[in-house]
């Protein structure tokens, strides 16, 4: 079988065969009936995510005949999707959590400590403030977590910076936790970062942590926010607040799940503080994100 893998990388070198825009493209699929970002077909083709839903594998059939390469021959590369049942509760590897990129943080956590299953995350409530130039500012994350084994004693969180941006955010302690070793790949622009508990946890305790991540003034204009668990999520809240002057328009939340299931996508609207807001609850393992667009 054609390993997940391949199917980025051959899609981006279609694209590029093309001659064509992204925007050009995501048109041309708007006139057979099918509604893309130029931000998820950007994510397709780099290995960020990838098509799974119905509608995203009819769209991707269009999208072989706009790109001219033999039809189904990009489907054929995402595999068959398993799903796993009884083994919902597992931690996902992390290619298939991280897709392309899976590699890139398995090698970033052997440079820390990786905390295995010692604990495992209840919840988490992230609020990320963009800067006037539409790039990230400060994002604080609050996590509730609950040890699973005895002496659970830290936990790593990973970041990757999708803008490209040249440096990456630092992290921050702020309360329950200090910092201890960072690895950074920044090929990838990926970063994780131990984050050691005051004490460590009995089993079956549980812990609220916060922390946040500061970013370099004057970093590239975003076009999402996301965060990809490794295991089931009983709830997940993502806030982003923008600057007066940089509001992009077209807001909406979108998850995919690991575990074959189908993920969803909702329009969300920005409130008279600039804030929009997303909230998933007894999620499994996968990506969450808001995602948003710029006038040109």
């Amino acid at each position: 079988m054609t390993q997940r893998r391949d199917f980025a990388p051959a899609l981006l070198g279609a694209i590029t065969a093309s001659g064509l825009t992204l925007d050009r493209i995501v048109h041309r699929l708007a006139e057979r009936g099918f509604a893309l970002s130029t931000a998820t077909l950007s994510y397709w083709s780099r290995g960020r995510s990838r098509p799974e839903r119905p509608e995203s594998l009819a769209a991707l059939k269009a999208l072989e005949e706009i790109l001219c390469v033999p039809p189904g021959s990009l489907r054929e590369l995402l595999g068959d999707r398993v799903r796993r049942g009884r083994n919902r509760q597992r931690m996902v590897p992390s290619g298939e959590l991280w897709g392309h990129f899976g590699q890139a943080v398995d090698q970033l956590m052997s440079q820390v400590q990786r905390p295995a299953e010692h604990r495992r995350a209840i919840s988490y409530h992230e609020r990320y403030a963009m800067d006037q130039r539409g790039g990230e500012n400060y994002c604080r994350v609050i996590a509730v977590l609950e040890a699973v084994t005895e002496k659970a004693r830290h936990m790593i969180a990973v970041y990757r910076d999708d803008t490209r941006c040249a440096r990456l955010p630092t992290v921050v302690p702020v309360a329950g936790v200090r910092l201890g070793r960072v690895g950074v790949d920044r090929e990838s622009h990926l970063m994780a970062a131990e984050l050691w508990f005051d004490q460590n946890l009995r089993k079956g305790e549980r812990t609220v942590v916060e922390y946040g991540l500061e970013f370099v003034p004057g970093g590239n204009r975003a076009v999402m926010c996301e965060r990809r668990f490794a295991a089931p999520i009983r709830q997940y809240v993502l806030e982003i607040t923008f600057h007066p002057e940089a509001v992009p328009r077209h807001f909406r939340s979108s998850s995919e799940p690991t575990d074959g299931g189908r993920g969803v996508a909702t329009e969300l609207f920005i409130d008279d503080r600039r804030t929009v807001r997303a909230v998933w609850l007894d999620q499994p393992a996968g990506a969450y994100r808001i995602e948003w667009e710029w006038d040109r």
